[in-house]
């Protein structure tokens, strides 16, 4: 593995925990709370992680970490199985 590949899943991995802070974050504050001093909401912040990350999703592609189409087939997979075993609704309209 090269430095760049090195570097590129070093931050991937960072912005997955950053991902996985923010949610606590909402599910202990609300979406809506607002750290002091800081300006944005749980949610608000949520979405520039999960921004951040879908910018390292596309850098692996594009680095040939990953597949595109794997990651793309994964996705339709993973939209198959909430369907049969999760109460999130409208899936089929994504």
């Amino acid at each position: 593995m090269d430095k760049e590949i090195k570097e590129i899943m070093c931050i991937l991995q960072e912005e997955c925990a950053e991902v996985t802070q923010a949610v606590s974050k909402c599910f202990r504050f609300g979406l809506t709370n607002a750290k002091h001093g800081v300006g944005v909401t749980n949610v608000e912040h949520l979405s520039e992680e999960l921004g951040d990350l879908l910018c390292m999703i596309e850098i692996a592609q594009n680095a040939g970490i990953v597949d595109p189409a794997a990651v793309e087939l994964a996705k339709q997979a993973k939209y198959k199985k909430l369907q049969k075993w999760s109460n999130i609704q409208n899936l089929e309209n994504i």
